[in-house]
């Protein structure tokens, strides 16, 4: 396995995790990564895993300094068809770490 297998099962891995440790009542699976650039042409990498419940959206942004990326957490459920978001995080040495939660309406 490369480096950058490595590093993208790592990246799942941690996600999964995170997820499972918020919603510890549902079982979530991978459905997809994308990688895509945003409006400055910086590429933003996006995970997106699913319950019977929910869908929720990893969103991973670099940081000019590198020391971590800012994660956006979304969720979308069946009574709101859009993606809202949850909270924010970092993502640093393998880990996921809440920075902040958002207030829903």
């Amino acid at each position: 396995m490369d480096e950058k297998t490595a590093q993208a099962k790592t990246l799942q891995a941690s996600c999964l995790s995170f997820i499972t440790a918020l919603f510890p009542e549902e079982t979530f699976r991978f459905i997809e990564k994308q990688v895509l650039p945003d409006a400055f042409g910086h590429t933003g990498t996006h995970l997106t895993f699913k319950s019977t419940e929910r869908e929720l959206k990893l969103s991973f942004v670099s940081q000019a300094h590198s020391r971590f990326e800012r994660v956006f957490l979304a969720e979308k459920t069946s009574k709101s068809p859009f993606f809202s978001r949850m909270m924010e995080a970092t993502y640093e040495e393998g880990q996921l770490y809440i920075h902040h939660v958002l207030k829903s309406d």
